[in-house]
């Protein structure tokens, strides 16, 4: 019998066979999968526990771990113009709304596996995609009998400003994909970080979702030398001004000749660019270099001293943030500089590896930094060298297993 390549995957595929039920694994995702670490950490994880695995998401197939990965296609054009979007979220019913905004992008075959039973587990990462679980004609009696997982990755708020006509729009839509958050369907849930838990268990009255923590895997490595008379400072991760980077520029107008301070920005072009225009007058004191790959940050960073994390608690999801970065700042052996960040204080507190900065200025940065000796940087960086044991992908991984209780 002749071997046709699958035309969603473009995988072998023998007309008339079925794909085994037994760990087959889909892992959902809206984002593109190769460059999201959690998302890759979930795949590594499954394949290690010898799951079968296919994704859904943007972008190329994103490991050689991956059996079959469906791309998710571009919304129709006319779903993206002002009029179609209005037709959507003004005319249609929920359930269609999604139809047009979301399924249709998913390829048939990925939707055929589903709806015939063909995983035994299914990993949501999006909120995107939950309205799939109220379809019966995907979700049928074959595919409930999958373990579903639902991983959120931030805090959803019932309370979304109206701060816009678009999100004026879109509300309805928005609540109704976010109260799916409880639907019976998951069996189980997980998420980033003790906070946030706490708050979706109080808002939709379920168990307390298991936290997976976004750590890199474990890296043998020691912390660099520390010069007290030139003390290394480091943000590497998104540009955005939430971020506090503009309040680290002014930080860095007040702070002892010892310190100089280095960007390493992902994301919007025009933050970045405004923020060296913003740092212009401090050229020798604060330098900008391009990203890494993310397998590779917690080695090139090892080269720094303090990894400054100053998020001022605007929302939530900020309050409450326990970022990729952190855990990437204590594999690569740095203290760490924060602000009140629950979530955060609770690393350093338990580790002793950094300082807890009082405010949210410059000026509060500034009077945190300078009060520092060498000695202080010295004894944070050895201690997130004994932390990164504790704080890394190897002990995450048997929680995110540990969540999935299959038959």
């Amino acid at each position: 019998m002749p071997v046709g390549p699958n035309a969603a995957t473009g995988l072998p595929h023998l007309p008339g066979v079925q794909l085994s039920h037994h760990k087959n694994a889909l892992v959902v995702v809206m984002s593109n999968v190769r460059s999201d670490p959690r998302v890759r950490r979930q795949i590594d994880w499954l394949s290690e526990a010898n799951w079968v695995v296919d994704t859904l998401g943007l972008g190329e197939r994103p490991a050689d771990a991956v059996r079959s990965h469906f791309g998710l296609g571009e919304q129709a054009r006319w779903v993206r113009s002002r009029v179609g979007a209005a037709l959507i979220y003004l005319a249609l019913p929920r359930q269609w709304r999604f139809r047009f905004l979301t399924e249709n992008r998913i390829p048939r075959e990925a939707l055929r596996r589903i709806s015939a039973g063909e995983y035994s587990l299914l990993v949501f990462n999006d909120m995107d995609f939950l309205p799939l679980v109220r379809d019966p004609t995907i979700f049928t009696p074959a595919a409930r009998t999958a373990h579903l997982q639902l991983d959120l990755h931030e805090y959803r708020d019932a309370r979304l400003k109206l701060d816009s006509l678009w999100r004026v729009v879109t509300s309805d839509y928005y609540r109704w994909i976010r109260r799916l958050i409880g639907d019976p369907a998951f069996t189980a849930r997980s998420t980033v970080a003790s906070g946030i838990a706490t708050l979706y268990a109080t808002d939709f009255g379920f168990e307390k979702p298991t936290v997976v923590r976004s750590g890199p895997p474990y890296i043998d490595q020691r912390p660099g030398p520390v010069d007290p008379d030139r003390i290394k400072l480091i943000y590497h991760g998104m540009a955005s001004w939430s971020r506090g980077l503009k309040e680290i520029v002014d930080a860095m107008r007040l702070v002892d000749s010892r310190f100089d301070m280095t960007f390493m920005l992902t994301g919007s072009g025009s933050v970045i660019a405004e923020l060296e225009a913003y740092a212009s007058d401090l050229v020798g004191t604060v330098r900008f270099v391009p990203p890494v790959p993310m397998t590779e940050l917690s080695r090139v960073v090892n080269q720094y001293d303090l990894e400054i994390m100053l998020f001022r608690p605007t929302s939530q999801n900020l309050k409450l943030a326990l970022p990729n970065k952190l855990f990437e700042a204590v594999q690569g052996r740095l203290g760490l500089v924060i602000g009140e960040s629950p979530m955060m204080e609770e690393v350093v507190e338990q580790y002793s590896n950094g300082v807890i900065v009082k405010g949210w200025t410059g000026t509060d940065l500034a009077a945190s930094l300078n009060s520092l000796t060498g000695d202080d940087v010295k004894r944070f960086k050895n201690a997130s060298h004994r932390a990164a044991a504790e704080l890394n992908a190897d002990v995450e991984r048997a929680a995110f297993l540990g969540a999935i209780r299959t038959a």
